[in-house]
This record gives structure tokens, sequence and C-alpha cells, in this order.
């Protein structure tokens, strides 16, 4: 057997639990810090009280992965409805693996579930954002074989700063 298959079978995916609260706001300040650098909030408190609001209404599809009893990744997907086109799809909220911790293959397991999920739910599309600069989780994306579709440009206007 291969390390790679013996390593899957340690992991376990579950429903997040209010005892993994502190563990996922960790990791939600960790995809911040990544995506938006200085603009980040690192506030713990405010990804506790955001989490803790998921597990107590349980609205939304949101599962830890653990290897060998710690929690070492996350995923968060909500379902959406176009009002428009009735459209019903998935807003790919979150997703932390900590790599150093769980490796690849947790990466690939938790995805496999998201993926999983969004085809017995029924959803037309799977909606994900990500900062260009988030290396690990564009090549995730394309490894599942999404596609960029918008590309987002800012212009930092304040400060005196003279347009034109």
């Amino acid at each position: 057997m291969s390390k790679a298959a013996g390593e899957a079978k340690t992991f376990v995916i579950r429903n997040l639990e209010t005892q993994d609260i502190d563990a996922v706001a960790r990791f939600e300040v960790e995809i911040a810090t990544r995506s938006f650098a200085d603009e980040a909030v690192t506030d713990l408190d405010h990804y506790r009280k955001k989490l803790g609001k998921l597990v107590k209404y349980r609205d939304d599809w949101t599962k830890v992965i653990e290897k060998d009893g710690a929690v070492c990744g996350w995923a968060w997907v909500a379902s959406r409805r176009n009002f428009i086109t009735d459209d019903l799809y998935a807003d790919f909220r979150s997703f932390y693996v900590d790599g150093p911790k769980a490796g690849p293959a947790a990466a690939v397991s938790l995805l496999r579930a998201v993926l999983a999920h969004c085809e017995a739910e029924g959803f037309t599309r799977i909606v994900g954002r990500t900062a260009t600069s988030n290396a690990p989780m564009r090549a995730l994306y394309e490894l599942a074989g999404f596609s960029e579709r918008h590309i987002v440009y800012e212009l930092d206007i304040g400060s005196g700063r003279k347009l034109g």
C-alpha cells in the first residue's frame, strides 16, 4: 500500500462542532492573511462569532477534517439561488487544510467531499473565490476542473492620490 493510501485512512470528515471553533478560527485568520496581507481581518473573536453562528443555525454545509484526532482543515459550502434565473448553485465559502500537518491527501479528500456534497444537492455549478496570490487554492481549483471566470481589479485612490 502506498504511503498516501495509508494516510488517507487516518482522515475523518465530520460536521463542524462547537469544540472546533478555535481551530477553524485560526484557519480563517491564515486564509485572510494569505489572501489579503496587510488588509486581512485577523481578529480571532470575529471568526469565533461567525463560526458560532454556523454551528448554531446549521444552514450551510460545514465540515472539518481530522488526522489522528486533530482538526487539520475545514470546508464551508453555502446554497445559493439566483433570483433572476432560479439557478441553484454552491457558494464555496471557505476551504483550508494545514499542509504541513495533514499533507496533500487531506486536501484532496476534503475537496472530494465538497464535490460529492454539491453533486448530491443538485447544484448546477460551484462558485469559489480566492486571491490571485493564493497559489495553493488556485492549484486545488485547477485540480478539480474549475475555470477562472472573473478577475477583479482594484485601484487605491485614498490618501490624496490624484487620478488621471
